[in-house]
This record gives C-alpha cells, sequence and structure tokens, in this order.
C-alpha cells in the first residue's frame, strides 16, 4: 500500500483477504502504527468487496476479520464529542481487538 516501504515488502500482490489477514498481523507485531492501520484498513476492505464477495478460509477467520473492521468503524480519536459515547472504541481499544484477532488468526 505504501510503494518504496520496506514494511509492505512482504504485502500480498492479489487483492483479497489475505491483505486484511497481513494488516491484522503487522498491526497487531508493531510493525504498523494504529494510525496507519486506522488509514488503510476500511478502504482496503472495501476495495475487496467492491471485486467481489471476500473468499474467508473459514468462519473464524470471517469472524476475526470483522471484529477489526466494526471496531474501525466505530473509531473515535474523541469519543466524548460522540453522541453515544459508549458505543465507539477509542484507537486503543481497537489495537486491541486487533490484537485478539491475530490471535485468532493464527491458531
Amino acid at each position: 500500500m505504501r510503494p518504496g516501504d520496506p514494511r509492505f515488502q512482504s504485502f500480498p500482490p492479489d487483492l483479497g483477504v489475505g491483505q486484511l489477514r497481513w494488516y491484522i498481523l503487522q498491526a497487531a507485531n508493531g510493525v504498523l502504527s494504529i494510525q496507519e492501520f486506522l488509514a488503510d484498513f476500511r478502504r482496503l476492505h472495501e476495495a475487496i468487496e467492491r471485486a467481489g464477495p471476500p473468499e474467508y478460509s473459514s468462519r473464524d477467520e470471517a469472524q476475526a476479520i470483522w471484529d477489526v473492521l466494526w471496531a474501525v468503524e466505530f473509531c473515535s480519536p474523541d469519543i466524548t464529542q460522540e453522541e453515544n459515547p459508549e458505543d465507539w472504541y477509542i484507537p486503543e481499544e481497537v489495537m486491541a481487538v486487533v490484537r485478539r484477532a491475530a490471535k485468532q488468526l493464527q491458531g
């Protein structure tokens, strides 16, 4: 996603679920910051969906990725500015979801 960035050398070239897995694992391992993750993950997922239904390898993989997507979708840098703050995630909470999903994806 970032040409010339050496961290992306292992990024899967084909648009698909493998790229989402890569993002989750790299963020969970601290290779990507939460800000980078938040900037790219939803946009990547939307691009994959536009290309056709994502092909998950298992129900567990789909659930892990959707848990992350949900957290990303409802992330706010300042939940006090949201109408129902308790319904929102702060970036650190999203990272906790990402780490949990990474554990699920790694088996």
